[in-house]
């Protein structure tokens, strides 16, 4: 699970993962968090249930995409098996990457970078808002992706084609469905590659092709 998602992270989002933390349950938590340094002030699920939540993280998102260097973070008493497992996979960062890392870290610039990152994912969300305001948006203010609640007719299938066709990647809600069952009429939209002069227009175009029906424009 991501430490931030599309839509709307709260002190509160954990709620449901209470039963964590017993000491009867037998299973363990993966927690996702290589974008949680977009919200340091929101508490992850591993300070609900230290003792039962692996914590991966990773600077390819955090500073640069070249920097593939990773860490993870559990109890004790899986310390051993963990780093075992590690060693049997062979898994090992570049030298390179280890030493830029440690340089950025050390001397501030990797503050500064996630300081400058938090504020374009903050741009970007108001960018949303502004020119999707129509439309029904589920986001966190200071996240780099969006989950979309299509508007009827359109179908979340339907709408990947035919905003493909305009040169725009948008992913739909049964990449991201659980299980057998109907996926929502909804995609996600990943706002972080694009320049800001690029996602400014494209978000004219979902839009604008939004307001419309797959009819209108051919899509189906």
């Amino acid at each position: 699970m991501s430490t931030i998602c599309s839509q709307s992270s709260s002190s509160a989002r954990w709620a449901g993962w209470s039963p964590l933390a017993s000491p009867a349950l037998f299973t363990y938590a993966i927690e996702h968090a290589i974008y949680g340094f977009l919200r340091p002030d929101l508490p992850p699920l591993a300070a609900l249930a230290p003792e039962r939540t692996v914590v991966i993280d990773s600077l390819s998102k955090r500073l640069a995409p070249g920097l593939t260097v990773g860490n993870m973070h559990s109890s004790p008493a899986l310390t051993d098996r963990l780093a075992s497992a590690l060693r049997t996979g062979t898994w090992t960062a570049a030298r390179f990457s280890l030493a830029a890392a440690t340089q950025w870290i050390t001397d501030g610039t990797a503050s500064i970078i996630e300081d400058g990152k938090r504020r374009d994912a903050a741009t970007r969300q108001r960018m949303v808002a502004q020119r999707l305001a129509a439309f029904s948006i589920r986001a966190d203010p200071c996240a780099y992706h969006c989950w979309w609640d299509l508007p009827e007719p359109w179908r979340a299938e339907t709408f990947v084609a035919a905003v493909a066709r305009r040169g725009i990647a948008v992913t739909p809600a049964a990449a991201f469905t659980v299980g057998i069952g109907h996926a929502p009429s909804a995609v996600r939209l990943a706002l972080a590659s694009p320049s800001i002069e690029n996602l400014d227009a494209a978000l004219d175009v979902l839009a604008g092709l939004a307001s419309t029906s797959p009819e209108d424009v051919g899509a189906e």
